[in-house]
């Protein structure tokens, strides 16, 4: 069975990797702790964004990614992205107010399912903004 989700914006059906997309960025955009009854769900990668921008920084960011990501269960909850290996996270912040975040990995039509088989490379950019206070994260 394909992976079937909605679209948070709209309400029309999501497939395959346009569900997975959407999933990566509610994750990563997910403080972790913030949810109710769903603790170990997603990262921290929003309270780094407004941190300097140095080596040290950019390499928080990339651990923050990976380990939201990661598969996992905690307490008989599973947590992270099962259909998506991360190979590769990188960061362009070039331009001031915004960042540029490329994920670059694996994709599995039905890794939510356990079948790990017939593997795709793939590769999403987000944007980081700021509006008004909010940092938003969306797909570019």
């Amino acid at each position: 069975m394909t992976r079937v989700g909605l679209d948070k914006q709209t309400g029309r059906p999501l497939l395959g990797w346009a569900h997975c997309v959407q999933s990566i960025s509610t994750i990563i955009s997910t403080e972790l702790n913030e949810r109710v009854q769903r603790r170990g769900f997603g990262g921290r990668l929003m309270r780094l964004i407004d941190r300097p921008q140095n080596e040290e920084t950019i390499i928080d960011i990339y651990v923050s990614v990976a380990e939201a990501l990661e598969p996992r269960k905690v307490e008989g909850r599973e947590y992270g992205e099962p259909g998506f290996v991360l190979l590769r996270t990188s960061l362009d912040a070039g331009t001031p107010g915004r960042l540029l975040l490329l994920v670059s990995g694996v994709f599995f039509e039905n890794g939510h399912l356990g079948d790990y088989s017939n593997p795709k490379l793939t590769e999403v950019a987000f944007a980081i903004t700021e509006n008004d206070g909010q940092i938003a994260l969306a797909p570019t």
